[in-house]
């Protein structure tokens, strides 16, 4: 059977989506955190080594740019399915991952260091909106992993390898900026995984990306 020559979704359509994952991410991720500051049976799960762990303040910045790769994401789509399954794969993240942070309530188990830098100000953003829980999965790792698969789809090469060694740096800030343990970061693999074997491509010809 031929494949079908598919058109790309609009810029329209593709701002729709951004936003719509945007908001269901700040409805679920602040709402489970909300619920979990008012809740008395909220543990911890890490391991002891885990205290040797260095806080890197300039890590802040990986960390944050996850933030601009969900946001472009979908205008980079080159079909209405590829936009699809993205959506779907997010989604279906954020919601999983919510379910999880109200069954497994967690705390982050130290106290999350003030950097008197330039960083300081970036930290501080974050802590105003992020506060230490919705730890398990990690979903930023989740995203940084099903963003990493798809942005490696629409580079190619010195700025692929480029693209994935800074995802790579994201991997790592979430551990290096002392917002995630050990654990959360394997849920968030997993998780992201489940999103990969749920929700697939279908039989379609891509336009070719511009060089």
């Amino acid at each position: 059977m031929p494949q079908a020559i598919v058109t790309k979704p609009s810029k329209f359509y593709a701002a729709t989506i951004s936003v719509a994952l945007s908001l269901l991410f700040t409805a679920v991720y602040g709402g489970c955190s909300w619920i979990t500051a008012h809740r008395s049976d909220v543990g911890t799960w890490y391991f002891s080594w885990e205290s040797f762990i260095p806080f890197v303040p300039l890590m802040i910045i990986p960390y944050m740019s996850i933030n601009l790769f969900f946001v472009c994401g979908p205008f980079l789509c080159r079909s209405g399915n590829e936009l699809r399954v993205l959506g779907r794969r997010i989604a279906f993240a954020i919601l999983v991952a919510g379910a999880c942070f109200l069954l497994i309530p967690l705390r982050f188990s130290g106290v999350r260091p003030q950097p008197g830098d330039w960083t300081g100000a970036i930290f501080r953003f974050l802590y105003f909106f992020d506060q230490p829980y919705n730890l398990f999965p990690s979903l930023h790792i989740a995203f940084r992993t099903i963003l990493a698969d798809f942005y490696g789809k629409h580079t190619k090469g010195i700025v692929r390898l480029a693209t994935h060694a800074w995802f790579v740096l994201i991997g790592f800030s979430t551990l290096l900026t002392y917002q995630h343990h050990f654990v959360d970061i394997i849920g968030g693999f997993v998780l992201a995984a489940i999103c990969f074997y749920l929700f697939r491509y279908e039989n379609e010809r891509l336009p070719a990306p511009l060089r």
